[in-house]
């Protein structure tokens, strides 16, 4: 009888603490994602698309995995963080060699009708151990060893999904890798060289993609054959450079074809003006001017802008605001550094995927494959993300000992 009272008692005080605004910005979010999911997949005489009904499945596990994740204490699951990395480690070697290849990129583990992406749980893995580890060591890291430690533990798994090819992910690690070493004090030194090293890189990709127009207007011109491959020094793929002349000199590409789907997100965008054209009255996305193989998961703040105008816009930004600040308030109360790199961590990873992908939909950034948090379709995204949710909540509701 105590035991129970007890545990009533436990269960009361989580309930009276838990972030109730969170949940309830992620329930909206879930809620426009199949409404838009919906509205850009359905065909007249047709009843709910099979994409509508996986991402509702994938949303429900989701919720299981993010009331599991709340309810568990954070520093618990961070001190067993390493068999989760091992685990994505085992995945990311076995998908580049028995992955299935789809669009020339091989990401995917097949299970009959279903995929998952280990990249996408390779995040939330990297993000783990490395909060166990920089935890141990906050206030500490002067020592090259520990930050060498630290950046291999984030760079190899990086290595191994730019093979794949998911760029998008691999320069969501190492960002995720130095915000991290940030709050855990690294030296300014060690920032200080790694702006030079990112300033040196911006040069060469500035320079390869002024070496790649010259090559496609000697190839126009038939200076070289139409056949001709551009033989890049960094190693980058014609279609990445493509996606940075996109952005830099989108005039360069032909809009037919190379400069697409950019371009039909951003008439997707302009025509919604300012209440949109109403749900399910996109024209650019119903039309399958935009790709339905993109408007899914990379351009869906397209379609959702599209139908719901700047007043939808806004009001998916002040939902992901919610998050955001309900994130770093977390991460700044945490009781321990564990909870503050926890928290902290995955706010990042919400900021940043928000941030391109809106920028990729507007044209601002290069197109990387970044999905929109709970929005985007794709089930290995949507388990990670209300994961990494959940943690949030463990590190706000196991701040103090109960």
């Amino acid at each position: 009888m105590i035991r129970r009272r007890k545990t009533r008692e436990f269960f009361h005080e989580l309930l009276a603490d838990f972030r109730w605004g969170q949940l309830i910005a992620v329930l909206c979010l879930m809620t426009f994602s199949l409404l838009f999911i919906y509205s850009a997949t359905v065909r007249s005489g047709e009843g709910v698309p099979d994409e509508v009904k996986k991402q509702g499945l994938w949303f429900a596990l989701g919720l299981v995995g993010y009331f599991f994740a709340s309810l568990l204490d954070y520093r618990w699951v961070c001190r067993k963080a390493w068999l989760l990395y091992a685990g994505t480690f085992a995945l990311l070697i076995w998908v580049l060699l028995k992955g299935k290849k789809i669009y020339g990129a091989r990401r995917w583990i097949t299970f009959e009708s279903f995929a998952i992406q280990p990249s996408e749980f390779a995040k939330l893995s990297v993000l783990l151990i490395l909060c166990w580890y920089l935890g141990r060591r906050a206030g500490k890291l002067r020592d090259w060893r520990s930050l060498a430690v630290a950046s291999l533990l984030a760079i190899v798994p990086a290595v191994l999904i730019h093979r794949q090819p998911d760029l998008g992910t691999a320069i969501s690690i190492p960002a995720l890798l130095f915000l991290l070493l940030f709050l855990a004090g690294a030296s300014a030194r060690f920032f200080g060289i790694l702006a030079l090293v990112a300033l040196l890189a911006s040069g060469l990709v500035g320079w390869e993609t002024w070496r790649y127009t010259q090559f496609r207007h000697e190839r126009s011109a038939r200076v070289v054959s139409a056949e001709a491959r551009y033989p890049s020094i960094l190693h980058l793929k014609e279609y990445q450079l493509n996606r940075i002349l996109g952005v830099v000199a989108p005039d360069e590409l032909d809009q037919l074809n190379e400069g697409w789907n950019i371009r039909q997100s951003l008439i997707a965008i302009g025509s919604g003006r300012f209440s949109g054209k109403g749900w399910g009255k996109g024209d650019v996305t119903r039309g399958g001017y935009l790709p339905r193989t993109v408007s899914l998961n990379d351009f869906i703040f397209a379609v959702f802008a599209e139908e719901s105008g700047f007043v939808g816009g806004v009001a998916l930004l002040a939902l992901y605001s919610v998050l955001l600040f309900s994130g770093a308030r977390v991460a700044i109360r945490a009781g321990d550094t564990l909870g503050m790199l926890l928290a902290g961590g995955v706010t990042f990873l919400f900021f940043f995927h928000i941030f391109v992908n809106i920028g990729m939909a507007l044209g601002l950034l290069p197109v990387v494959g970044v999905p929109l948090p709970l929005m985007s379709y794709g089930g290995s995204f949507v388990l990670v993300c209300l994961t990494a949710l959940g943690l949030i909540q463990s590190v706000w509701l196991h701040r103090n000992p109960y």
